[in-house]
């Protein structure tokens, strides 16, 4: 028996989708035009019309509502990390599921190139970037040591992986912000791999 599908979100539902968007592409836009460090919450809440409080119910920081993280990206990594084909190296399990993770970075090209701008002009912001499509540095060692069946805390191996593969995904999304996205992300993000692969192995 198929299973009927969700209802569609209720109109209160819906208004709360709505200011989350508002609050996101306003802080967005803001950071974009006068710099992330000329924005506050109160300027973005005010152009709204909401409340700074309503702010605080949707993001915890500026940072996060210019990011838009996925709350849910973390645990699906490491579940589709530990739950990969047993055969896959560690190298390919990270380059598959970053891929999966950052398949839609081209969707929404007007909130790319504002996103894009904000990174270019606050380069530590990229670390969080990373982290709000499922790249936490941390949480991922964590899941390929437990993978390896290693320590996180004490084993090389993991560590290095990780931050090789954080390092691949920097690199192709710098080039792309860099070449005005000329190219498509997958393909540079694929280059990049094989290049990492080629040169460190698994």
């Amino acid at each position: 028996m198929t299973p009927s599908p969700p209802p569609p979100p209720g109109l209160r539902e819906r208004k709360k989708r709505a200011t989350r968007e508002a609050l996101a592409d306003t802080a967005l836009r803001m950071a974009a035009e006068h710099g992330l460090d000329q924005v506050t919450v109160e300027a973005v809440t005010a152009a709204v019309g909401v409340s700074v409080r309503t702010f605080f119910n949707y993001f915890a920081h500026l940072d996060d509502a210019i990011l838009v993280p996925d709350p849910d990206s973390g645990v699906r990594t490491r579940a589709a990390v530990l739950s990969a084909p047993a055969g896959l190296g560690p190298l390919a399990v990270l380059r598959r599921v970053l891929g999966e993770e950052l398949a839609h970075i081209e969707d929404a090209p007007e909130r790319w190139e504002l996103q894009c701008t904000v990174l270019d002009r606050t380069p530590a912001l990229f670390p969080r970037f990373l982290a709000a499509r499922g790249a936490d540095e941390e949480a991922l060692i964590a899941a390929v040591a437990e993978r390896l069946g290693q320590d996180p805390k004490t084993d090389l191996r993991p560590r290095l992986l990780v931050h090789a593969t954080i390092a691949t995904v920097r690199a192709a999304v710098e080039i792309w912000t860099a070449t005005g996205r000329s190219r498509s992300f997958l393909t540079l993000y694929d280059e990049a791999f094989d290049k990492l692969t080629a040169g460190l192995g698994e």
